[in-house]
């Protein structure tokens, strides 16, 4: 097998045009690759942080040049003359060196040295990346996964919250063709839904730029009119809602909780607890969600299992800032049954061995997984080949449209057209 020859880290712009990490690798085989980063805009207080410079006077303090001196002058001398499939030593010590050094050498500079590492095995091997993940998850966890479809894709087609500068609290509203549908089938209509979704706002005179992730960002007074836009569009498509789709939404609670209240504009006051799961459930029974994500406070897992406990067993309740890629914070999640779903980002834990033991965790006691991107993206599609390779059972990664976004769907399109032909 081959070994490592040489790292080389360097910043690149991510789509919010703030920089990011990219990385080279080269084997002494002459194999080569690079991989890039997301970084998210809500950030959950839970994830392992990333390094910014905090410098004012380049690029707003949010450069990354000491993640990529991290990567250049402390991490990639180690790793020079190993194996490219020790994966797991490497992740292990990676992890290790962020952790003694305070979290300082950051997970924007581990995961990118992370992902080469299998991307240079893959290469090396001359296998599709997917196919490796699959084959690292067994070696890790001797437990196989079988390679039988491309995840169903969520696309957030209006932003709000902190993705969007509109009134909208919540911060994705969505759409999820069924997962009876064949990948290529199910990207069509999330592509001719949103085109249709534009001309719905056109006519409404609403504002039809978009946010952060893609979706539109249109300058409606509440939640409950995006689902009615969204609900009409799907009409106008002659698709029938809850049979060829479903709607989703992601709300990202903690952004509007304050003092112990929820503060929605369609309500005259803030809400406590009990009356915002009230709130939920009448939402939940009106527009029928396939899919909730972080309905509530990322701390009170105690208000998640009630409200887990009343929805009904056909939706989705996925933690996502609540449990932050981390296995402690899943398995008390299971423990305290407080939701159903977890949503995979590799950035929030750092290391792709770490993000495959939270997936093994949810698979050993029956938890569904979602792989998702970031706010803050670039045209890397690894997660693309990352969820086909853990048969994620949804991927999150935007609208269909932006180039960071749409990347990650025309891989998978590939995979399922080139390489799983199915």
């Amino acid at each position: 097998m081959a070994k490592i020859k040489q790292i080389f880290a360097y910043e690149i712009i991510d789509s919010r045009g703030y920089p990011t990490v990219e990385g080279r690798l080269q084997l002494d085989s002459g194999v080569e690759v690079t991989t890039s980063v997301p970084a998210g805009t809500s950030v959950g207080k839970y994830e392992t942080p990333e390094v910014r410079d905090g410098d004012a006077h380049r690029f707003d303090g949010m450069g990354v040049s000491k993640a990529v001196q991290n990567i250049n002058n402390l991490i990639a001398q180690h790793l020079v003359g190993l194996s490219p499939l020790q994966q797991k030593e490497i992740d292990e010590w990676l992890f290790q060196a962020n952790v003694a050094n305070n979290n300082k050498i950051g997970a924007n500079a581990i995961l990118t040295v992370s992902q080469l590492i299998v991307k240079a095995a893959a290469a090396d091997l001359k296998i599709p990346l997917f196919n490796y993940i699959n084959q690292l998850y067994k070696t890790l966890f001797n437990s196989q996964i079988t390679i039988e479809k491309i995840p169903t894709p969520i696309f957030n087609i209006i932003n709000g919250g902190k993705h969007a500068n509109n009134n909208l609290e919540f911060q994705e509203f969505q759409i999820i063709p069924s997962s009876s549908f064949a990948f290529s089938k199910s990207y069509q209509i999330g592509v001719e839904t949103f085109h249709e979704l534009k001309k719905v706002l056109e006519y409404r005179n609403a504002n039809i730029s978009v946010g952060e992730e893609g979706g539109f960002a249109p300058n409606l007074s509440t939640n409950t009119d995006a689902f009615e836009v969204i609900n009409e569009t799907i009409g106008r498509k002659n698709l029938h809602l809850g049979l060829d789709i479903f709607l989703g939404v992601d709300m990202a609670s903690s952004h509007f909780y304050k003092g112990k209240k929820y503060f929605v504009r369609s309500r005259p006051d803030p809400m406590n607890t009990e009356q915002y799961i009230e709130f939920l459930m009448e939402l939940i029974k009106q527009y029928i969600f396939l899919l909730v994500e972080d309905p509530l406070d990322q701390d009170d897992f105690e208000a998640w299992a009630k409200l887990n406990q009343i929805l009904p067993k056909t939706v989705y309740l996925v933690g996502d800032d609540l449990l932050a890629t981390n296995k402690d914070r899943l398995s008390k999640a299971i423990d305290t049954k407080a939701c159903t779903t977890i949503l995979v980002k590799p950035n929030q834990i750092g290391t792709i061995s770490k993000t495959l033991e939270v997936i093994d965790v949810a698979r050993k006691n029956n938890f569904n997984y979602v792989v998702s991107h970031r706010s803050g993206e670039t045209n890397d599609s690894f997660i693309a080949d990352f969820a086909v390779g853990v048969q994620s059972d949804f991927v999150k990664f935007g609208a269909p449209s932006r180039g960071e976004r749409v990347a990650k769907y025309n891989r998978l399109w590939q995979i399922e057209r080139e390489e799983l032909k199915i």
